[in-house]
């Protein structure tokens, strides 16, 4: 004995009752040119939209938030790597904060004798690495210097590893200091000036106040110069700065303004410091009443606020619900501006 399995007819006839797009044979359709028009600019706007929103998905943006700084009992590393035209033997470099406290580092401040002039290859990287400075330190980019420099695997060990010394002269010239040093979290200088700095009762000196005058150059480049966490991997805004000066006698002098900075992203989450910069130079001439010190000052000073800064990405399903509403909403559109 057969038996019928399949849908009533009765019920697929009611499904039928309750459709809301009804279809029209394909006989009874007329096309024109007109319409075939407005299909083509439809096709190519939906085109153009879902691939930027597609875009926009994966593009990344970040949230700033602001707030007071109570952690002041912290030490701050100094992570630095200068080149001065001038051999080590006469030049030295230590830190002086407001506290009084003048500490002379033996350990963790390291010299090497080099060249000042740089090989062709190291030039070419310095003027890449300016040439990216210059584009995200413009006014329009903003915040950009923190968001387009987040890196993920940098190993800070690497900035100071032992560079290839290229022979680009005949005598070496110049004194590169590079190293890590621990800071309070007080304001306080970064110098590096003639003479090597010795620990003395209430402050330090530099044994070179105690000979004759001798013709120092206290041109420099600034390879990098960062403070905190060196993991993040920013561009700073020293990083690649060179100033030249062919007076014996001038001072550098360079403002710091340093932000503690909280970075939570899906690539790193870390605290750190960002900072910016101002700085003055001139040459000194005690007869025309231009006194100082001759050498390099990098005068820092810790803003009571901190920063987070914190990544955030459109949800999958926000994309979804956007993407049917171009699609939708140019559609309906479209049918709207034929029918007319």
């Amino acid at each position: 004995m057969l038996r019928y399995r399949g849908p009533s007819v009765k019920s697929l006839s009611n499904v039928k009752s309750l459709d809301a797009f009804p279809k029209v044979p394909e006989l009874c359709i007329e096309t024109s040119t007109r319409g075939g028009t407005i299909t083509l600019i439809t096709t190519a706007v939906i085109t153009f939209l879902v691939l930027s929103e597609i875009i926009y998905y994966f593009n990344v943006t970040f949230r700033y938030d602001y707030q007071v700084d109570v952690d002041f009992d912290s030490k701050v590393w100094l992570n630095f790597d200068i080149t001065v035209a001038t051999p080590c033997t006469l030049i030295g470099a230590d830190v002086l904060d407001v506290t009084g406290q003048a500490t002379v580092f033996e350990n963790e401040v390291y010299e090497e004798l080099t060249f000042f002039r740089q090989s062709n290859t190291a030039a070419a990287q310095r003027k890449a690495l300016l040439r990216m400075k210059e584009e995200l330190l413009t006014p329009e980019n903003g915040k950009k210097m923190s968001e387009i420099t987040l890196q993920s695997n940098f190993n800070p060990n690497l900035m100071f590893k032992n560079r290839k010394l290229d022979n680009v002269g005949i005598k070496m010239d110049a004194c590169r200091f590079y190293g890590n040093l621990p800071l309070n979290k007080v304001a306080g200088n970064f110098h590096i000036v003639a003479g090597k700095p010795i620990q003395m009762f209430g402050g330090h000196a530099h044994l070179s106040m105690m000979f004759s005058p001798i013709p120092y150059n206290f041109s420099h480049r600034i390879d990098h110069f960062s403070f905190g966490n060196m993991k993040t991997g920013f561009i700073n805004a020293l990083d690649g700065d060179e100033r030249v000066t062919s007076s014996e006698s001038y001072i550098f002098q360079y403002y710091l303004d340093v932000v503690s900075t909280k970075i939570n992203s899906r690539r790193i989450t870390t605290d750190t410091f960002q900072f910016s910069v101002s700085e003055q130079s001139r040459a000194l001439d005690h007869a025309s009443g231009s006194h100082g010190q001759p050498g390099v000052f990098f005068k820092y000073n810790f803003s009571p606020l901190s920063v987070m800064i914190t990544e955030q990405k459109m949800p999958f399903y926000r994309l979804l619900v956007r993407l049917c509403s171009i699609v939708g909403g140019i559609f309906a559109t479209s049918h709207v501006l034929n029918a007319l």
